[in-house]
């Protein structure tokens, strides 16, 4: 019987969404010259806005309204950042698309944000250039 509901509960749920790699070039694409909002992919919160500047600089603002500048590099499939604010540590993602939208995951500890939004707005960050 146990099998049974087993099988039943599997038959039952949704099909994992298929993930489809992004390379760093098409997420530098999108990303170059646009504001983009992360969100965190299972609830939703909101993680920070990072502004691309070019595909060389961004300004990362976190959900708390602090701001670092950013330099970004690509290395085989990842994206990575490093920021003013912590130069020690290299922040890496593996861009990827799923279900019609595109997220990041994590080479540090496999967060997955998903990208809720692309826009043109200036983040308000000191120093931050107005184009």
């Amino acid at each position: 019987m146990r099998k049974v509901a087993a099988l039943i509960a599997l038959l039952a749920a949704p099909a994992a969404a298929q993930e489809t790699p992004v390379s760093p070039a098409e997420f530098l694409n999108l990303a170059a010259g646009n504001t983009l909002t992360f969100v965190m992919a299972g609830s939703g919160d909101l993680v920070g806005i990072e502004r691309f500047l070019s595909r060389e600089r961004s300004i990362w603002t976190r959900a708390d309204g602090t701001c670092a500048y950013g330099e970004i590099t690509t290395d085989d499939a990842q994206v990575c950042f490093l920021y003013d604010d912590d130069p020690l540590r290299l922040h890496c993602w593996l861009p990827f698309e799923a279900d019609g939208s595109t997220f990041v995951r994590s080479t540090a500890n496999a967060e997955v944000q998903r990208i809720a939004e692309v826009g043109q707005s200036l983040l308000g960050c000191e120093g931050e250039p107005m184009s």
